[in-house]
């Protein structure tokens, strides 16, 4: 029988929540969780204790890929990863891209609730950004490590803005590059206070979801069978 190969987020934030979902679905693996518990990072593969499925500890933001292109057949990841992958494929014009995974079969896992996509800026620019909001003729420059989530954010709002993509620390580009607001993921707030800046407004929350790849489900008959079991196994 085919090994069931699952993509889970590596790393101690989400890796010991993601894996608990495959653990009570039948997928017991004492390997992965010494792993988990000593966080060593050295090994990327695990089997599963039967041998029935493999684990892959990858970057969260890589696990949408790796379903699309078939290197695993589920994985857990968060909204801003797998909704950024989607949109890239408009955005590139790559019109494959994000056909072969599913994210609706499964609930959000609400592995990340603290976290929501939020505005955010210096206190003075707020006023400016109220006024973005009732007309198009003013150009909002907004700083993201998710361009093409937020530029579909704004462009649903009818907002125009000039959208910066950075890698990190946004928090500082409203004091040092001048930019309006940032669209960044925010859980506890404290960065946005420390750099100075006041929340605008939350944007959307940022859900976990299970991806699972078209194909796998289509040609592989066990795949059904693991997807029950994890349904039974998210808590209702």
């Amino acid at each position: 029988m085919r090994k069931i190969v699952i993509a889970l987020p590596k790393g101690k934030r989400l890796l010991g929540k993601a894996y608990e979902v495959f653990r009570r679905a039948g997928f017991p693996s004492a390997a992965l969780e010494r792993e988990i518990s000593q966080q060593a990072g050295k090994q990327l593969e695990y089997e599963s204790d039967d041998g029935r499925g493999i684990f892959l500890l990858v970057k969260n933001a890589d696990i949408p890929q790796y379903i699309d292109k078939n290197w695993a057949d589920m994985g857990i990841t968060a909204f801003d990863c797998y909704r950024e992958y989607e949109l890239a494929s408009v955005a590139e014009k790559r019109a494959m891209r994000g056909d072969n995974f599913i994210s609706d079969l499964f609930p959000d896992l609400k592995l990340c609730e603290a976290a929501r996509f939020c505005i955010a800026g210096l206190p003075e620019r707020l006023a400016f950004y109220e006024k973005c909001k009732q007309s198009d003729e003013k150009i909002l420059e907004v700083a993201t490590q998710h361009p093409n989530i937020a530029a579909k954010y704004f462009a649903d709002r009818r907002m125009a803005v000039d959208i910066i993509t950075i890698s990190g620390s946004s928090e500082i580009m409203p004091a040092r590059a001048g930019v309006d607001v940032v669209f960044d993921i925010v859980e506890t707030g404290q960065a946005l206070v420390k750099n100075g800046l006041i929340l605008f407004e939350e944007a959307m929350p940022i859900q976990t979801k299970i991806l699972v790849s078209r194909a796998a489900l289509k040609y592989d008959e066990n795949m059904q069978t693991v997807i029950e079991a994890v349904k039974e196994a998210i808590p209702g």
